[in-house]
């Protein structure tokens, strides 16, 4: 790999051979599989930052994860069929997520995250 264009001073070169080497190891490591992301650490209740105070019952309008943080990044906690009830408890910054409790199926009595584009009136 050379980087000899004219007018580009020998620490200038040298530092761009030593940036592309970086990227190549950094690719090298993504392509072999060795870097791996973690799943985010359990949030609960403590990612709300608006209370429903209009609480009312809700239906999931398809199958869908409960997650243990408002993010699919964070684990699920179950798979909600389809029709499965639950009350938001509260939204997270972005009221883009409910945090709630299941009431009804396998998951009934969980608390969770649900995204709010997959909710309706009961």
């Amino acid at each position: 790999m050379r980087f000899m264009k004219r007018g580009v001073p020998g620490k200038l070169q040298r530092a761009m051979v030593g940036i592309a080497a970086t990227g190549l190891v950094a690719t090298g490591a993504l392509a072999a599989g060795v870097v791996t992301a973690t799943p985010a650490s359990a949030v609960g209740k403590s990612a709300c930052a608006f209370n429903r105070e209009d609480v009312q019952t809700l239906k999931t309008t398809t199958n869908v994860n409960l997650r243990n943080g408002p993010s699919t990044s964070y684990t699920s906690l179950g798979l909600l069929a389809k029709g499965t009830k639950y009350d938001p408890y509260c939204a997270d910054m972005n009221t883009t997520w409910y945090y709630g409790k299941v009431l009804s199926g396998a998951n009934a009595g969980t608390w969770g995250w649900v995204k709010i584009s997959y909710l309706a009136k009961a």
